[in-house]
């Protein structure tokens, strides 16, 4: 069992646990807090997300102590299977806090969380979501034209799950694209080029299946 770390050393990087503390419990936007600090939203957005996966791994090592696992492998599949719910590290923190309250609350030793708002507004923990419900939010996407956000709370689930689920809709078509052409590839060197020029692009999977319905190929990628 690895031994307990007190939260306070979240704090030891001052300006990364005021960046969360505005993102977590005011919630200010990351081009509001950007122009707080005087640099980009890119830079400010890679640091919460930096600090929030120090505070998940404390919260599992606490809540796995609490527990009297003999390691982490429990709590560790938890956080794993919210990660994949919700494609946020954000809600992972909030539903490791909903579900252990008061083994959290007292680690952090009066030192503040999620808001109450946010965790109240925490998606169902799905460990599948399925055929129906990526139909749905394709035809929400490209016939009624929704953002994301929308999509989310018509289906309750993260923006960020309606992203992944639209893009991997798209990416399954493109395997299957690439390992029909892969097949009939005589050498190895030809089954990497065709590798390369589908998924060294930067073409996001639906451009990509939108050039295989018309009979394009994209570029092969700068070596």
């Amino acid at each position: 069992m690895q031994r307990e770390i007190p939260y306070s050393t979240l704090k030891k990087n001052g300006r990364s646990y005021e960046i969360m503390t505005l993102r977590d419990q005011y919630g200010n936007t990351f081009a509001d807090i950007a122009k707080d600090y005087g640099i980009s939203s890119i830079r400010i957005r890679g640091l919460y997300n930096k600090i929030k996966k120090q505070q998940i791994h404390l919260y599992i090592i606490q809540v796995a102590a609490a527990l009297g696992h003999k390691n982490t492998a429990f709590v560790k599949k938890e956080a794993r299977t919210a990660y994949e719910c919700f494609q946020d590290n954000s809600y992972v923190c909030a539903y490791l806090e909903k579900t252990y309250p008061s083994i959290l609350e007292a680690y952090r030793a009066g030192e503040a969380g999620m808001s109450k708002e946010f965790i109240e507004r925490l998606p169902p923990l799905r460990e599948t979501f399925d055929e129906k419900i990526i139909s749905r939010i394709v035809e929400m996407r490209e016939i009624e034209k929704a953002p994301f956000i929308v999509i989310a709370q018509e289906l309750e689930m993260t923006k960020e799950k309606a992203r992944q689920l639209y893009n991997s809709f798209y990416h399954q078509q493109v395997v299957a694209h690439v390992n029909a052409l892969e097949e009939k590839a005589e050498t190895f060197d030809e089954k990497t080029a065709i590798w390369r020029r589908y998924f060294g692009t930067r073409l996001s999977p639906k451009k990509l299946c939108e050039m295989i319905r018309r009979g394009e190929e994209p570029p092969l990628p700068p070596q």
